[in-house]
Protein backbone atom coordinates (compact mmCIF):
# COMPACT_ATOMS: atom_id res chain seq x y z
CA UNK A 1 0.00 0.00 0.00
CA UNK A 2 2.95 2.23 0.87
CA UNK A 3 4.48 1.53 -2.43
CA UNK A 4 1.37 2.37 -4.47
CA UNK A 5 1.12 6.06 -2.23
CA UNK A 6 4.43 6.65 -2.96
CA UNK A 7 4.20 5.81 -6.92
CA UNK A 8 1.04 7.89 -7.07
CA UNK A 9 2.70 11.10 -4.86
CA UNK A 10 5.36 10.85 -7.76
CA UNK A 11 3.27 10.82 -10.50
CA UNK A 12 1.39 13.89 -9.30
CA UNK A 13 4.21 15.41 -7.95
CA UNK A 14 5.90 15.78 -11.15
CA UNK A 15 2.62 16.69 -12.98
CA UNK A 16 2.53 19.62 -10.53
CA UNK A 17 6.20 20.46 -11.41
CA UNK A 18 6.25 19.88 -15.26
CA UNK A 19 2.87 21.60 -15.19
CA UNK A 20 3.80 24.97 -13.68
CA UNK A 21 7.18 24.84 -15.67
CA UNK A 22 5.09 24.74 -18.73
CA UNK A 23 2.82 27.35 -18.17
CA UNK A 24 5.16 30.07 -16.52
CA UNK A 25 7.51 29.19 -19.68
CA UNK A 26 4.86 29.50 -22.23
CA UNK A 27 2.73 32.05 -20.65
CA UNK A 28 1.19 34.78 -22.93
CA UNK A 29 2.94 37.17 -20.18
CA UNK A 30 5.76 36.90 -22.62
CA UNK A 31 4.31 38.80 -25.27
CA UNK A 32 5.49 42.34 -25.76
CA UNK A 33 2.96 44.63 -25.43
CA UNK A 34 4.25 47.14 -27.87
CA UNK A 35 4.60 43.91 -30.62
CA UNK A 36 2.18 42.84 -32.97
CA UNK A 37 2.80 39.23 -34.70
CA UNK A 38 1.75 38.49 -38.49
CA UNK A 39 0.01 35.24 -37.66
CA UNK A 40 -0.78 32.59 -34.95
CA UNK A 41 -0.95 29.32 -35.68
CA UNK A 42 -3.75 26.99 -33.49
CA UNK A 43 -3.30 23.32 -33.63
CA UNK A 44 -6.19 21.11 -33.77
CA UNK A 45 -6.91 19.37 -29.93
CA UNK A 46 -9.63 16.59 -30.92
CA UNK A 47 -13.13 15.97 -31.88
CA UNK A 48 -16.09 14.74 -28.73
CA UNK A 49 -17.92 12.31 -29.03
CA UNK A 50 -20.65 13.99 -31.64
CA UNK A 51 -17.42 14.50 -34.15
CA UNK A 52 -17.99 18.54 -33.61
CA UNK A 53 -14.86 20.17 -31.61
CA UNK A 54 -13.79 19.22 -28.41
CA UNK A 55 -13.02 21.49 -25.50
CA UNK A 56 -9.54 21.67 -26.55
CA UNK A 57 -9.94 23.10 -29.86
CA UNK A 58 -12.25 25.66 -28.34
CA UNK A 59 -9.80 26.48 -26.09
CA UNK A 60 -7.25 27.02 -28.28
CA UNK A 61 -9.79 29.36 -30.68
CA UNK A 62 -10.49 31.20 -27.98
CA UNK A 63 -6.99 32.31 -26.76
CA UNK A 64 -6.40 32.80 -30.41
CA UNK A 65 -9.76 35.26 -30.88
CA UNK A 66 -8.18 37.04 -27.96
CA UNK A 67 -5.23 38.40 -29.65
CA UNK A 68 -6.86 38.63 -32.86
CA UNK A 69 -9.86 40.95 -31.70
CA UNK A 70 -6.82 42.89 -29.10
CA UNK A 71 -4.78 43.23 -32.50
CA UNK A 72 -1.73 41.14 -31.42
CA UNK A 73 -1.94 39.25 -34.10
CA UNK A 74 -3.24 39.66 -37.68
CA UNK A 75 -4.03 36.32 -39.35
CA UNK A 76 -4.90 33.07 -37.98
CA UNK A 77 -3.39 29.64 -39.40
CA UNK A 78 -5.84 26.36 -38.39
CA UNK A 79 -3.82 23.09 -39.04
CA UNK A 80 -4.60 19.39 -38.22
CA UNK A 81 -7.61 17.40 -37.80
CA UNK A 82 -8.08 15.88 -40.97
CA UNK A 83 -10.05 12.39 -40.86
CA UNK A 84 -10.34 11.33 -44.97
CA UNK A 85 -12.41 8.57 -44.35
CA UNK A 86 -15.37 10.98 -42.39
CA UNK A 87 -14.31 13.35 -45.18
CA UNK A 88 -14.41 15.90 -42.03
CA UNK A 89 -11.34 18.56 -41.16
CA UNK A 90 -10.67 19.68 -37.60
CA UNK A 91 -8.84 22.58 -38.94
CA UNK A 92 -11.91 23.82 -41.21
CA UNK A 93 -14.30 23.25 -38.61
CA UNK A 94 -12.27 25.90 -36.39
CA UNK A 95 -11.97 28.23 -39.45
CA UNK A 96 -16.06 27.94 -39.30
CA UNK A 97 -16.07 28.80 -35.32
CA UNK A 98 -13.55 31.39 -35.47
CA UNK A 99 -15.58 33.14 -38.70
CA UNK A 100 -18.88 33.02 -36.94
CA UNK A 101 -16.92 35.04 -34.23
CA UNK A 102 -16.01 37.64 -36.08
CA UNK A 103 -12.58 36.95 -37.88
CA UNK A 104 -12.85 38.07 -41.46
CA UNK A 105 -12.48 35.22 -43.57
CA UNK A 106 -9.38 37.08 -45.36
CA UNK A 107 -7.47 36.75 -42.30
CA UNK A 108 -7.80 33.11 -41.90
CA UNK A 109 -5.95 30.51 -43.22
CA UNK A 110 -6.36 26.70 -43.43
CA UNK A 111 -4.27 23.79 -44.08
CA UNK A 112 -6.98 21.03 -43.80
CA UNK A 113 -5.08 17.78 -45.00
CA UNK A 114 -2.69 17.10 -42.14
CA UNK A 115 -2.95 14.59 -39.18
CA UNK A 116 -0.22 14.43 -36.68
CA UNK A 117 2.11 17.09 -35.42
CA UNK A 118 5.20 17.05 -38.26
CA UNK A 119 2.17 17.51 -40.30
CA UNK A 120 0.67 19.94 -39.46
CA UNK A 121 3.61 22.35 -38.93
CA UNK A 122 4.62 21.48 -42.59
CA UNK A 123 1.14 22.59 -43.99
CA UNK A 124 1.71 25.93 -41.58
CA UNK A 125 5.05 26.44 -42.54
CA UNK A 126 3.85 26.30 -46.42
CA UNK A 127 1.22 29.00 -45.34
CA UNK A 128 3.50 30.73 -43.48
CA UNK A 129 6.53 31.13 -46.36
CA UNK A 130 3.96 31.58 -49.00
CA UNK A 131 2.65 34.69 -47.44
CA UNK A 132 5.90 35.62 -46.33
CA UNK A 133 4.79 35.99 -42.66
CA UNK A 134 7.99 36.52 -40.08
CA UNK A 135 6.43 37.06 -36.64
CA UNK A 136 4.38 33.89 -35.63
CA UNK A 137 2.78 32.40 -32.54
CA UNK A 138 2.49 28.85 -32.11
CA UNK A 139 -0.86 28.38 -30.05
CA UNK A 140 -1.46 24.68 -28.19
CA UNK A 141 -1.70 23.47 -24.82
CA UNK A 142 1.71 23.68 -22.53
CA UNK A 143 2.25 19.63 -22.80
CA UNK A 144 1.75 19.67 -26.63
CA UNK A 145 4.44 22.78 -27.09
CA UNK A 146 6.67 21.49 -25.26
CA UNK A 147 6.53 18.51 -27.52
CA UNK A 148 6.45 20.60 -30.87
CA UNK A 149 9.66 22.69 -29.72
CA UNK A 150 11.33 18.95 -29.89
CA UNK A 151 9.24 18.04 -33.49
CA UNK A 152 9.25 20.64 -35.49
CA UNK A 153 12.27 21.88 -37.66
CA UNK A 154 12.43 25.90 -38.30
CA UNK A 155 13.19 28.26 -41.10
CA UNK A 156 15.92 30.49 -39.35
CA UNK A 157 13.87 33.35 -41.16
CA UNK A 158 10.72 33.00 -39.20
CA UNK A 159 10.32 33.68 -35.42
CA UNK A 160 8.59 31.87 -33.54
CA UNK A 161 6.93 32.19 -30.22
CA UNK A 162 5.39 29.61 -28.17
CA UNK A 163 2.59 30.50 -25.88
CA UNK A 164 -0.36 28.50 -23.89
CA UNK A 165 -3.56 29.92 -22.57
CA UNK A 166 -4.15 30.77 -18.97
CA UNK A 167 -6.00 27.19 -17.54
CA UNK A 168 -7.44 29.10 -15.15
CA UNK A 169 -9.25 31.56 -16.93
CA UNK A 170 -9.47 30.11 -20.52
CA UNK A 171 -13.43 29.27 -21.65
CA UNK A 172 -14.27 26.51 -21.63
CA UNK A 173 -12.72 25.98 -18.15
CA UNK A 174 -9.87 23.28 -17.87
CA UNK A 175 -10.17 21.01 -14.85
CA UNK A 176 -6.88 19.60 -13.19
CA UNK A 177 -7.95 15.64 -14.60
CA UNK A 178 -8.35 17.03 -17.75
CA UNK A 179 -4.60 18.28 -17.70
CA UNK A 180 -3.50 15.35 -16.15
CA UNK A 181 -5.29 13.30 -19.23
CA UNK A 182 -3.67 15.69 -21.57
CA UNK A 183 0.03 15.36 -19.56
CA UNK A 184 -0.30 11.92 -20.20
CA UNK A 185 -1.53 11.75 -23.88
CA UNK A 186 1.64 14.32 -24.96
CA UNK A 187 4.19 12.37 -22.97
CA UNK A 188 3.13 8.68 -24.46
CA UNK A 189 3.08 10.41 -27.81
CA UNK A 190 6.73 11.72 -27.25
CA UNK A 191 8.00 8.68 -26.28
CA UNK A 192 6.50 6.82 -29.03
CA UNK A 193 7.72 8.81 -31.41
CA UNK A 194 11.67 9.12 -30.16
CA UNK A 195 11.17 4.88 -30.34
CA UNK A 196 9.78 3.87 -33.15
CA UNK A 197 11.54 4.35 -36.61
CA UNK A 198 9.83 7.46 -38.35
CA UNK A 199 8.06 5.76 -41.06
CA UNK A 200 6.61 3.63 -38.66
CA UNK A 201 5.51 5.97 -36.17
CA UNK A 202 3.71 7.97 -39.40
CA UNK A 203 2.23 4.78 -40.82
CA UNK A 204 0.76 3.73 -37.30
CA UNK A 205 -0.78 7.63 -37.21
CA UNK A 206 -2.16 7.05 -40.34
CA UNK A 207 -3.71 4.05 -39.66
CA UNK A 208 -5.33 5.46 -36.41
CA UNK A 209 -6.58 8.59 -37.63
CA UNK A 210 -8.69 7.55 -40.53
Amino acid sequence: MCIWIWVIYSIFSEFYFFGYYLEKHYSVNRISLNKNFDAVVVFFGGFNNSGKLNKESLRRISFALDLYHTHKVKNIIFVGGWRPSRNISGSELMAQEAMSLGVKCENIFIDSHSRDTIQNWNGAKKIIEKKDFKDIILISSPFHLWRIHYLIKLNHSINISYITYDRSTVLPYKSFFENIIDFSYHAVSFALYLCMPSEFYQYLIEKIRI
